[in-house]
């Protein structure tokens, strides 16, 4: 079955480029691998301790991090101080996630479907399109590629096999 690709954007930590940023919102919280975060000049001392543990990432288990690291965060023309759990052990195909917390206080609206990331920038909107180097390509079609796409609302289904048989009658 075919799934949307997760939204990944570019931008800058610290003045310091950054591919391959998650925009997740699913994600509570912002999370930094402590490799990328060395990359960038951050040392122990800087981190906020904290007790917390972060859970259902991968598979589920409690990531232990390192503690909380303030970072200026740019991506567009707009920078916010943004907090990231700094985690000793991430593994994904993603240099960091951006969750909720930076999605509400960016006020910004990220769209997998549409492939970018909508913020406002004092009045005016900002479109940051999506990081087309984070993906492998597949044969496989996704929703929204075709402009001959059938709606499914109101449709009954009960005599298609598949919901890609009844989006995608001309394959």
């Amino acid at each position: 079955m075919n799934h949307l690709k997760p939204l990944h954007v570019k931008g800058f930590i610290n003045g310091r480029p950054v591919n391959n940023m998650l925009v997740d919102s699913g994600a509570r919280v912002n999370l930094m691998p402590y490799s990328l975060y060395k990359k960038l000049g951050g040392s122990d001392e800087e981190l906020i301790e904290t007790k917390r543990t972060v859970k259902g990432i991968g598979r589920g288990k409690p990531i232990r991090n390192k503690g909380l690291a303030l970072m200026k965060l740019t991506i567009g023309s707009k920078t916010l101080a943004t907090v990231f759990f700094v985690a000793i052990e991430v593994q994904g195909s993603y240099s960091l996630i951006l969750g909720r917390e930076w999605i509400h206080i960016n006020i910004c609206v990220p769209s997998s479907l549409h492939r970018f990331l909508i913020q406002w920038v004092d009045d005016e909107v900002e479109i940051i399109h999506a990081d087309s180097s984070a993906y492998t390509t597949t044969d496989a079609p996704l929703l929204g590629e075709h402009d001959d796409m059938i709606c499914l609302s109101w449709r009954d289904l009960t005599s298609f096999e598949s919901i890609e048989e009844a989006l995608f009658p001309f394959l």
